[in-house]
């Protein structure tokens, strides 16, 4: 395996070494008497608490996945410690959060747990749970997660994280059905492990007897790093500069992971899911490749924006109908009624768009369902249990039946 380099040695480590909850001794004073700051401290009835020391400025904001709009801190006149508490507790989760300091956004000086994306730092904290939530790191056996670098012609070098399931063996001739996972508008390609917990979903489920074992694979989504403003790379090359994406993936990604990797490679072996701006790579390049994909799913998709969208998006496939026809075992797109209810009318435009073409969809409206990684990840189990590599996908309860 000429690319292959294990990023740790199981997905048990990575976990141990990246998603590490912040200590929360009490705030002390350091050499310089600046003071320190507890951030966030989660309390036991999981109300959190951000605080931030910033002498000398006029305000600070707060933006999180779990607050609907920015919240104002407010200032300890005496410590100048900026501070905010949710009003009601959280629900179990990974969520990001930032501050915005008299108009300038910074990551949270006091939380270890930060790491850049695609275009910008962010907090993260996570909210734990009983344990046993389909997400968790339960002792189960579990597989492997696999930093792969690769070349792309025109994009230069690039990276990809893989994982492979429990009893995985590069020497075994069995071969394995994959996935390709894209996330959103501003993430990389770490984010499905970090902030997702792909791994642990999929070592969950496989060690319940719940899906059968497949190999993660995780791309970059964006065509340059940092990436551009969401918006920003649409253009000649389409909305989010699909068609560069298209091609490192149909091109560079996908033949770099059969050489690799013991996977399928006939459609019915190979499925696509992304959310929001993967959530429009992953069905404009699935469907548009029914010689390549079995498995097509979108979810919170943005784009479809435009003249002449959807039709413009799929010519391709309207050349291939036939193939489609034959090849897609299950294509399906969800929008949830929560903070994703603003891209419905694309969605449903979309599925209407194939359905006129012949094409079996389902358009899955899960109520509550929102724009956030505490939808996409129960998304993603929905497919791998329900409708990915399954005899009868459309028989099953739609994705998000279960949020």
């Amino acid at each position: 395996m000429k690319y292959l380099q294990p990023l740790l040695a199981g997905a048990t480590l990575l976990a141990t070494a990246v998603l590490v909850a912040p200590s929360f001794a009490q705030p002390a004073a350091n050499a310089t008497g600046a003071r320190q700051v507890v951030s966030p401290e989660i309390a036991a009835d999981n109300t959190v608490t951000f605080r931030l020391y910033a002498p000398n400025v006029k305000q600070v904001t707060l933006t999180g996945d779990f607050i609907p709009n920015n919240t104002k801190l407010a200032k300890d006149e005496a410590s100048d410690v900026w501070s905010h508490a949710t009003a009601q507790p959280l629900p179990p989760g990974i969520m990001g959060y930032y501050f915005t300091i008299d108009g300038v956004r910074f990551a949270d000086p006091s939380n270890l747990f930060t790491f850049g994306g695609g275009r910008y730092l962010k907090s993260y904290f996570e909210v734990k749970g009983d344990g046993k939530l389909f997400w968790s790191q339960r002792p189960v056996p579990h597989g492997q997660l696999h930093e792969v670098l690769y070349e792309n012609p025109v994009l230069g070098s690039r990276r990809v994280l893989v994982y492979t399931p429990p009893g995985y063996n590069a020497a075994e001739n069995k071969t394995y059905p994959a996935v390709y996972l894209y996330s959103g508008s501003g993430d990389n390609e770490t984010y499905w492990s970090r902030i997702g917990r792909a791994h642990f979903i999929m070592d969950n489920l496989i060690a319940d007897g719940k899906a059968q074992p497949a190999i993660v694979v995780m791309p970059y989504g964006s065509a340059v790093l940092p990436a551009p403003a969401d918006g920003q790379e649409d253009g000649a090359d389409g909305i989010y500069g699909v068609k560069t994406i298209e091609r490192d993936l149909i091109g560079s990604v996908i033949p770099m992971i059969e050489e690799n990797f013991r996977v399928g490679k006939a459609p019915e072996d190979r499925a696509i899911f992304g959310f929001s701006m993967g959530g429009y790579l992953a069905p404009t390049i699935g469907l548009n490749h029914p010689e390549v994909f079995g498995w097509v799913a979108a979810a919170s998709t943005a784009g479809f924006r435009g003249e002449g969208v959807p039709t413009k998006n799929f010519q391709p496939l309207e050349a291939q109908l036939a193939l489609a026809k034959k090849n897609f075992k299950f294509i399906g797109f969800t929008v949830g009624t929560g903070s994703d209810a603003g891209g419905t009318a694309g969605n449903k435009g979309a599925v209407d768009y194939l359905t006129g073409l012949g094409l079996t969809v389902e358009l899955s409206q899960p109520p509550g369902g929102m724009h956030a990684w505490h939808s996409w990840r129960g998304y993603f189990r929905d497919l791998m249990t329900d409708k990915f590599f399954v005899e009868k996908p459309y028989a099953t309860p739609k994705v998000g039946a279960a949020l």
